[in-house]
């Protein structure tokens, strides 16, 4: 019996290694077996993958660690060696540099009634006061879909760039001074940074105003 014991205790270790794995980086993650993909098929944001920078729950950092995001889970992989590990929960923020540009993912926002939870990632494309964020998501072979969204407050509401008012509105508060400034900026909202842009100028204009 106690050499039944010993065997089954054995095998618990085991089977606790293979699910939680920890390297030299201080990082837990749940192996990954990386396959091989092409341009359409593959889940990460990335082709390449980029050393960035890892953030947990309680402020403390992961630098240095190549890391890749899967569009399909929503999830964080880092790689070291030839080794591939999912990380948990714990990890609330990464950045990815690409040395052209600079990805700035978190989680912890308000749930969406589009089924987005605290735990989906968005990519942070203005972090002031108010917030713009975008969510990647991509099924199989398909197309990565790109969906925008404002954080004020503690509502996190979707906007599309082709309508207007669907961010205009959210900031309805100052209706006289977001229609100036698209005036003064030109802004055609062609592209996501002049959402970024009407955001900074609100925050900027709250803020010289008291926040009232």
């Amino acid at each position: 019996m106690k050499k039944f014991h010993r065997i089954l205790f054995a095998a618990i270790l085991l089977f606790g290694a293979e699910a939680i794995a920890q390297d030299s980086t201080g990082l837990k993650g749940t192996p990954l077996k990386l396959a091989q993909y092409t341009d359409d098929n593959s889940p990460f944001l990335t082709k390449e993958w980029f050393r960035g920078l890892a953030r947990d729950n309680a402020g403390k950092p992961y630098d240095g660690v190549l890391l890749n995001y899967d569009l399909t889970k929503d999830e964080v992989v880092y790689k070291n060696d030839s080794s591939a590990y999912i990380l948990g929960p714990e990890i609330t923020e990464f950045n990815i540099p690409t040395g052209t540009e600079l990805f700035t993912f978190k989680s912890g926002f308000p749930a969406t009634s589009d089924g987005l939870t605290a735990r989906s990632f968005y990519r942070v494309l203005y972090d002031g006061n108010t917030k713009l964020l975008k969510h990647y998501k991509k099924s199989g072979s398909a197309a990565t879909q790109e969906s925008l969204y404002i954080l004020k407050g503690d509502k996190l509401s979707p906007i599309q760039l082709k309508d207007r008012n669907s961010f205009l509105k959210i900031l309805s508060d100052e209706k006289n001074k977001m229609n100036y400034v698209i005036k003064e900026e030109n802004l055609d909202f062609d592209g996501a940074d002049d959402v970024a842009k009407l955001l900074a100028e609100y925050d900027a204009y709250k803020a010289g105003r008291g926040g009232n």
